[in-house]
């Protein structure tokens, strides 16, 4: 019953109050207890999937969805510093890739039981199964981090990296070109590309269907290959590491902006995701080896990435540009990092 816009709306403001509550999550985790903060948060974050699927007034459901924003702040800021708290520093990027591993792992598998949830028992119900779902794992959120004990951070060691202009701009390019702008308009590069749809073995795939299986595949990457890709960072560095990823992902999209055949095209991506995500597991483990307060101004330079890609991406075809300006854009952010 809600209007497109607000749709629109309602899916984008979880990360844009997330400019601000990265920084307050921030300042609560260094002043009071992470066992009782990422609890509250935990419990926040389930009974708000249950307002979801007992409301339909957009009000509420922005407002929620806000909140839930703000519970996602908390969660983030705990795990990744329980993950720096925990792991060896050999072993750092590694434990990260397992980190994000896990929870993109929770992505796919929510994305693709909701969906099932969604046409077998109805829309509500599988939101309210889901927040109490999520309540029932909060107990494991609480042992946790019970488990490791709660590390002050010398700020004075810190404080001359925490605003690290090119760290910053590191994470507004991951967040832009990645989450941002290449997931946000791929269905309309495939479909300039090849059209409504394309045979493979005389099957006939829609480009909807193929864009799925694409997005769908950078989440499997996420959750499979951000281990790996952790590891072979810890044998390189992430300084060196971070370099090859940036590099790797440039020139894919760059390539990407100069062929038409649809496997290149698809090979392209698939390089340009796999890059995309060593550079996640890299960025976020560098930042929290700096603190507490680098971890929160990282994290909040890729949000305002993740929710400008978007517009970006979009605004070339506004403009009646090419479908390769999105490439060559994200090839040039790239480089730049």
């Amino acid at each position: 019953g809600l209007m497109p816009y607000q749709v629109g709306l309602i899916l984008s403001v979880n990360r844009w109050v997330r400019l601000v509550t990265n920084s307050l999550a921030e300042w609560m985790c260094r002043h009071y207890d992470l066992t009782l903060l990422v609890t509250l948060a935990l419990i926040f974050g389930g009974v708000l999937t249950i307002v979801y699927g007992m409301v339909t007034s957009f009000t509420v459901l922005l407002i929620a969805r806000m909140l839930w924003g703000l519970s996602w702040s908390f969660i983030r800021q705990v795990g990744v510093m329980t993950v720096v708290d925990s792991s060896p520093p050999e072993q750092i990027g590694r434990m990260m890739g397992f980190y994000n591993g896990t929870s993109r792992l929770g992505s796919v598998s929510g994305n693709l039981i909701g969906a099932v949830g969604h046409d077998i028992i109805g829309f509500s119900l599988t939101l309210i199964l889901f927040g109490i779902i999520s309540l029932c794992g909060v107990p494991l959120g609480w042992l946790g981090r019970r488990a490791v004990p709660h590390q002050e951070v010398n700020l004075n060691k810190k404080e001359g990296k925490r605003w690290s202009p090119e760290l910053l701009f590191c994470g507004f390019v991951i967040g832009c070109v990645g989450p941002g702008m290449m997931m946000s308009t791929l269905g309309v590069v495939l479909k300039d590309t090849v059209g409504d749809s394309v045979s493979v073995f005389d099957v006939v795939i829609g480009v909807a269907t193929l864009n799925g299986l694409l997005l769908a595949t950078r989440w499997i990457t996420d959750a499979l290959g951000a281990p790996l890709l952790g590891a072979v960072s810890d044998k390189m560095g992430r300084r060196r590491a971070s370099i090859v990823y940036f590099i790797g992902g440039m020139t894919a999209l760059f390539v990407a902006s100069l062929v038409s055949h649809l496997v290149l095209l698809v090979i392209c991506v698939l390089v340009f995701f796999t890059c995309g995500v060593g550079l996640t597991v890299v960025m976020i483990a560098e930042s929290g080896t700096r603190g507490s307060r680098s971890l929160a101004s990282y994290v909040t330079a890729s949000d305002f990435g993740s929710a400008s890609g978007p517009m970006l991406g979009w605004l070339t075809l506004q403009m009646h540009l090419s479908t390769d300006w999105i490439f060559l854009m994200g090839g040039g952010l790239y480089a730049a990092g």
